[in-house]
Formats: structure tokens, sequence, C-alpha cells
């Protein structure tokens, strides 16, 4: 079977690019994307010297790769940065393991994304391979190895350029897609999850300038009822404890990774694992809300806000 090629996204962080970067060159795949963001203006005089750093790291390959590369100039952003690099790689392959510079894979990542991907590459439900796990503590059923969650996480994952056509950066479907009862039914009826997700999504579509891109992906899989495959065991973890996103390590990060043992072994037929998106969303999701609160959103707030939308209607 033929390597997964792979795109391995960097900005100003060598430190972690360069372990990143060891766990690909173990794995050996014969095409590597390679998308480097350029120095933010305001930040020009310290991004510069640590972007030419993390450069530098792929002068040399020393394995039979091909080797992509796409070095902006100037600045995209978090947003546009990050999905202009998928769609750039996704003009040369119909399918891609991805990496962020602070997602550190175990070996048996790869070949779990390469075994799954050409498995599933023609059921057009099939939209995402995820590394990261949550929620270890909730027991999965049976002697399955990965299953199907609403969720695509997105701290080293996997997908096709068919499932990709799919994603629009400025999610302009959103203001008819939110006047249907879809996200009742994908969130179980639970109406603080919903409004959570209703409040990302409309924050997203009305930034004139977006500064994010994994919303938009989570917007197509719902939109589109895509499965997202799970690993049982968490086979990534995250060791950019200083970012764009974080100042500080937080329990998210340095979690344990395992190395996945044996071939891929999914559920019987393409159906969610329904009990544990339930929980995973109520734990993830909506973690740190108080109790109080989330029971007077499923009864009194609801009860408004159903009132608010009829009004609306009328």
């Amino acid at each position: 079977m033929a390597k997964t090629p792979i795109l391995l996204i960097t900005f100003s962080r060598p430190d972690t690019t360069k372990h990143v970067f060891e766990a690909i060159r173990d794995y050996k795949p014969e095409k590597l994307y390679v998308f480097s963001d350029g120095p933010r203006q305001e930040k020009y005089a310290t991004d510069s010297p640590m972007i030419n750093e993390t450069r530098s790291l792929f002068d040399d390959i020393d394995w039979d790769c091909e080797v992509i590369k796409k070095f902006n100039t100037a600045n995209q952003g978090c947003g546009a940065g990050v999905s202009g690099a998928i769609n750039w790689a996704f003009e040369t392959t119909d399918r891609l393991i991805i990496l962020e510079d602070d997602c550190l894979p175990s070996q048996s990542f790869f070949p779990f994304c390469d075994q799954l991907l050409e498995k599933y590459q023609d059921d057009q439900r099939v939209m995402h391979i995820a590394g990261t796990r949550w929620n270890e503590e909730f027991q999965i059923k049976g002697d399955k190895n990965y299953f199907f969650s609403r969720y695509g996480h997105i701290w080293g994952w996997a997908t096709w350029k068919r499932a990709w056509e799919s994603y629009d950066f400025q999610i302009k479907a959103w203001p008819e897609f939110s006047q249907t009862e879809a996200l009742n039914t994908i969130l179980d009826n639970y109406f603080p999850l919903i409004k959570r997700w209703e409040y990302m999504f409309n924050d997203v579509y009305h930034q004139q300038a977006k500064h994010t891109w994994d919303y938009q992906w989570q917007f197509a899989i719902f939109k589109n009822n895509g499965l997202c495959i799970t690993p049982v065991n968490n086979l990534i973890t995250n060791i950019g404890d200083v970012g764009e996103h974080f100042s500080s390590a937080t329990s998210a990060h340095h979690r344990d990774r395992t190395e996945f043992i044996g071939e891929p072994l999914g559920p019987d037929g393409l159906r969610f694992e329904d009990d544990f998106d339930a929980y995973h969303g109520r734990t993830f999701f909506l973690e740190g809300r108080s109790p109080i609160k989330l029971f007077y959103d499923q009864t009194i707030g609801k009860l408004m806000y159903k009132s608010l939308k009829a009004k609306e209607v009328k």
C-alpha cells in the first residue's frame, strides 16, 4: 500500500516542528507538503528569524521523498493560512494526512490513516479520520479499535479531496442551515450544546476577517451528516504549550499517546457511536459550565428560544 502524502503546517516554532518532522522522517512518506506562513507585520522582527529557522529544517531531506514547499512572504493567519494550505495540497493529491507543527503522532498513526483512507475512499459519508481521542474515560463497547463520531478533531487528522470539496471557508450556507432542525437532530436535542454551536457558527459567519478554519470544517461535517473515524486510544499528543492559542500548558497538552496494534477494526456498518457523542458533547464542549446553568438552558432557556424563533417566523 502506498504511503499517504503528508501536509505539515508550520509557522514560527522550530522546536516543536523539529519533533513533528522527526516523526515524519521515521515514517518516510514518498510525498511531503510543507506550508510555512509568513511573518506578522506587527511582529516582523521576532517572527522572521524563528520562521527562517523553522524553514531550514527542510533544507536536507535524507530519504527518497518529493518535497513540495509553499513558503509565504506575508502572513495569512490561522484561518486563511491553514485552509489555504489544505486547498493548495489538494490541487495535486486526492488524500492527505495533515499535521500542524505541535501535533506529535505515534508511528502507528500513519498506517492507521493509510489503511482507513484506502478502505473508505469511496464512502461519501466518511469525511474525516482523527488521530486524537478525547474522553478516554468513556468505554467504547466491543472489540473494535476505532468508531464513528460526529466530531472531527483536528490535532492530527486525515481526509480526502472529495470530502474537502464540501468545505467553505465563508460558511455561506449557515443562515439557511440554521433555519432547519438539523442541529437539534445532530446534537440529540440538547439545547445548551445546540446554543453553543449556533453561537460559534454565527460568530464565524459574521467575522469579516476570519481567524479560524476548523469550525468551518465541523460545519461541513454537520451539514453533510459526515462520519468521523476516531481511534479508541489516543494517537496524538500536542506539544505546543506556547503559541497562537495557548500561553502555557493546559490539560489538553502532553497527553499520553499509544501505538496502534494490529489492523484497524471498526463497527459493523456506518453508524455513529451515539452514546459517546452525547457524553463527549456535554463534557468536552461544555466543560466548565455549571449544572444549574445547563439545567436552566435545557428547560427555561430552551422554551424562551423557541418562543423567539416563533415570533421571527411570524
